[in-house]
């Protein structure tokens, strides 16, 4: 039985958010005139200040920003799903928005993921608010036009949430799946080191 969203459950607001420019991103990459930068926000004040919760990352999720600048003049996709954060041996690929939002609003005290439990503890039902924000902000399957930026977000289990900080030191975003869409060709893989973005960041 598939998981359903019910009526706002605890006044979500969404928060925006826009991409800024290349430069103020220290960790990114430039290939065949696409740059393209990641910024974790890896502590529950930076993540509130796009999604309007105040433990996020506590609650081991954490939000990664991808953002796509397009210099060509042609458009480029690049598929989200098949991003995914490299430390050492271990692979970490984003979760669907309703798992994100299950679990950053559930009671109970277990890491309840909707793909190994369709329903939560009790019948409670999903944010409906927060769930269409992750989705909104969602890096699923983006498309840039020529000569623009565009951008969302990845959620991805934290393993670590309390020294999250020295994990992503040792981190890098892999991106194999970006694609030019006028002829379908594959561009070149981007592997960016978050460590830029961390030592870059205020030490909270």
């Amino acid at each position: 039985m598939a998981l359903f969203a019910g009526p706002a459950l605890a006044g979500y607001k969404s928060r925006p958010w826009t991409p800024r420019s290349a430069e103020s991103y220290s960790a990114r990459l430039t290939s065949e005139r696409v740059t393209i930068a990641a910024e974790p926000l890896y502590n529950d004040a930076l993540a509130a200040q796009v999604f309007d919760k105040n433990d996020i990352v506590s609650r081991g999720i954490m939000p990664l920003a991808i953002v796509i600048f397009n210099d060509n003049d042609f458009p480029v996709r690049v598929e989200g799903a098949s991003i995914e954060i490299i430390t050492g041996d271990e692979h970490v690929h984003t979760l669907a928005p309703v798992d994100v939002a299950a679990r950053i609003f559930q009671k109970s005290s277990k890491n309840i993921f909707v793909s190994q439990s369709p329903r939560l503890p009790g019948g409670e039902r999903v944010n409906s608010d927060a769930l269409a924000d992750l989705e909104h902000k969602f890096l699923a399957d983006k498309t840039v036009a020529a000569h623009d930026k565009g951008g969302g977000f990845l959620y991805l289990h934290s393993p670590v949430p309390e020294d999250l900080r020295l994990y992503l030191s040792n981190s890098r975003v892999y991106i194999p799946g970006v694609y030019r869409v006028d002829d379908g060709s594959k561009m070149i893989f981007f592997e960016i080191d978050l460590k830029p973005a961390l030592d870059s960041s205020p030490k909270k």
